[in-house]
């Protein structure tokens, strides 16, 4: 008995042996045939992958299509498509639904800047569109995920231009500047308006700004604004900066216009003037002085005017005197001022405004001739006082004799009628 039960051990060790001789070659033929599956099952075929462009600007769609073709067992393998969007530091910034659709397969995309969180540099950036594939066998380490294909884009800011109407280089302390300026998108074909657009608008002067405010475009793109040269602006140059800033559609711009502000010119009306005196007449000039302020006229009241009297070669008068309330100024100058005993002279007689803060200065010359008789010298106070004692002295005289002679007459007219009578 221990012998038949040798014998059975010894005969069933064998047949263990040959079973597992049996199932090692199954085993390898099972493998070998997962791995022709693996290999005929898993397969994708890039058909189509472009844009409609190369170039967008900022508030323009990207239209992205893509075709393609997917295979693989979904039993024990996971495969998909995927549109991925890489900014410039190779960071994705945006991707697409994961595709596991089998066999053939198309989609389209349209894409904005909004869908982004993307930096412009130098008014630009540059977008990289990649088709990525997935594949992993289940139960396995086999992974493999891969860029199939790679598309570079360029979205551009547009940029924008400003008209200004009403513009002037230089204007007239005083005076208003009425403006209006008009901005628009010079990259698009009709020049669209600027529609509701933040404008910040700044005036400078010596490099420190005077002036700042902030303003909307209208329907038309565009702002009005009315500027008194008075509280706005400086005398000299001054410049106007309009500023678009932060936008996200448009190239950060800054348009430039001088403006120089003048003094005002004062206007002086000689009212009244005789330029040719006799004798002992006097020298009188009215006068009216005014400016204008955005075409209204100004008085010039309360304010002092310089006399001076000369000619080539002397100045004989120097005084001063001021405007009234209207702007008015008469002169009266006595020839005893200016003390010139010749029969006959030229003189010129200059009145002078210094200026103001915005007004200039300003003068005025008028020639006069001191015209008296030849064969006398012009007569001093002395003189006309001497005149009229004469003058007068020979008025009583004469009427002193005519009361004699009338005396004379009647007495010799009463002899006359005595000796008739007798």
């Amino acid at each position: 008995m221990e012998l038949s039960w040798f014998l059975y051990f010894k005969l069933d060790r064998y047949a263990v042996k040959r079973k597992y001789i049996l199932i090692i070659p199954i085993l390898l033929f099972f493998n070998f045939f997962s791995m022709i599956n693996f290999v005929n099952a898993f397969n994708c075929n890039l058909i189509d992958f472009d844009t409609d462009k190369s170039v967008y600007y900022v508030d323009e769609d990207i239209k992205v299509n893509a075709s393609w073709e997917l295979y693989y067992n979904p039993i024990n393998e996971i495969a998909y498509t995927q549109i991925h969007i890489l900014d410039g530091l190779d960071q994705i910034i945006w991707n697409s639904t994961k595709y596991n659709q089998i066999g053939p397969y198309e989609q389209n995309w349209t894409l904005n800047y909004n869908n982004f969180n993307i930096d412009f540099i130098n008014d630009s950036c540059r977008l990289y569109l990649k088709f990525f594939l997935f594949y992993f066998q289940i139960d396995t380490t086999n992974t493999m995920f891969t860029y199939l294909e790679t598309l570079e884009i360029r979205i551009l800011k547009r940029n924008i231009t400003c008209e200004l109407i009403g513009h002037k280089d230089t204007i007239k302390m005083g005076e208003m500047l009425s403006i209006t300026a008009k901005f628009y998108d010079n990259t698009s074909e009709l020049g669209q308006s600027l529609i509701n657009q933040s404008v910040q608008f700044s005036i400078t002067f010596s490099d420190l700004i005077i002036f700042q405010s902030n303003y909307t475009t209208n329907t038309l793109g565009e702002i009005a604004i009315d500027l008194c040269s008075i509280t706005h602006l400086k005398l000299g140059l001054n410049l106007l900066l309009f500023s678009v800033t932060n936008s996200k559609v448009y190239n950060d711009s800054i348009f430039k216009y001088d403006v120089f502000i003048e003094k005002s010119d004062l206007i002086i009306d000689v009212i009244t003037f005789n330029n040719e005196l006799k004798n002992d007449e006097n020298l009188e000039l009215e006068l009216h002085c005014f400016y204008f302020i955005n075409e209204s006229i100004q008085s010039l009241n309360n304010h002092t005017m310089f006399i001076t009297i000369f000619d080539n070669n002397s100045i004989y008068f120097i005084n001063k005197c001021t405007t009234n309330q209207f702007g008015f100024l008469t002169i009266i100058i006595p020839q005893e001022a200016f003390n010139y005993n010749q029969a006959y002279h030229d003189f010129n007689i200059s009145i002078f405004f210094n200026g103001t803060y915005f007004l200039e200065n300003k003068t005025i010359i008028r020639s006069f001739k001191l015209k008296q008789d030849t064969n006398s010298e012009v007569p001093n106070s002395y003189q006309l006082q001497f005149l009229s004692f004469i003058s007068i002295l020979i008025i009583v005289l004469v009427v002193f004799s005519y009361m004699i002679t009338s005396k004379r007459s009647k007495s010799g007219k009463i002899l006359t009628e005595l000796i008739v009578r007798y």
